[in-house]
């Protein structure tokens, strides 16, 4: 019986908000390659059931080394076909004030961040123009918008990702890519909930217009339906999923 899953790279998607949205995009009838430098995420994943069904395929490298990047996804495709779409989940943040931030972390931060990004996304994307089609989703954070504070190198490489998204939705919209961003509010990932208290998540929850903190499923979701034909005529546009607390 044929298989005819269409392939789906998830970056950063071994732990927190990836994880959630392999699991929808699998759901949805995807073929989903776990991108993921952390080996023992890797190795968790590996040993799942939706990688023995051949649902899940598990691939451990760095997003900032292209010539890596370039023959895993050249791989990928050779076995399952041209990637149709991306999820640009992977990221990093080191905690630091503008006032304090030191150039190796500005540079480590942007390197993962945006640079990443822009790796991952060129190098899908030219499968994507070739097969005439595909959807690529960058995940941004309301901390470009000023919502929150935290380092500046974050701030700005996720306000970077946004310009970035809209440059590729206009120029490979033409080609039949479609890209849109996804920006992230406070979401209640295990990373969070470890690190923060009772009275930390109380004044999370009142920066919100819902009162809540979002869960990895809600950015999975809207991801999933981002990359589907349901949202077919829609391209080049900021989603916030943060609860209100960033409006666009």
């Amino acid at each position: 019986m044929p298989d005819d899953r269409q392939l789906a790279v998830v970056t950063g998607g071994a732990r927190g908000i990836g994880e959630a949205i392999v699991g929808e995009l699998a759901g949805a009838g995807y073929r989903v390659a776990v991108v993921d430098v952390n080996p023992k995420a890797i190795a968790r994943i590996a040993d799942t059931e939706a990688v023995r069904s051949g649902a899940v395929i598990p691939v451990q490298m760095s997003i900032t080394e292209r010539a890596t990047v370039e023959h895993e996804l050249a791989g990928l495709a050779a076995t399952h076909g041209p990637i149709r779409a991306l999820v640009n989940n992977a990221g990093m943040t080191l905690p630091a004030s503008f006032l304090d931030q030191t150039d190796e972390d500005w540079n480590r931060i942007i390197d993962v961040n945006l640079t990443g990004t822009f790796i991952m996304a060129q190098v899908a994307a030219r499968q994507m123009v070739e097969g005439r089609g595909g959807a690529i989703v960058n995940i941004s954070s309301v901390s470009a918008h000023g919502v929150r504070t935290g380092p500046p190198a974050y701030a700005a490489a996720k306000a970077g990702v946004e310009g970035l998204s809209r440059l590729m939705a206009v120029q490979l919209g033409p080609h039949g890519v479609r890209v849109n961003t996804v920006v992230v509010g406070t979401t209640a990932t295990s990373w969070l909930l470890s690190r923060k208290s009772e009275a930390e998540l109380d004044e999370m929850r009142r920066s919100s217009v819902l009162g809540t903190i979002g869960e990895p499923a809600d950015i999975a979701r809207t991801v999933e339906f981002l990359c589907s034909d349901a949202a077919k005529h829609l391209t080049g546009q900021l989603i916030s999923v943060s609860g209100g607390q960033w409006m666009p």
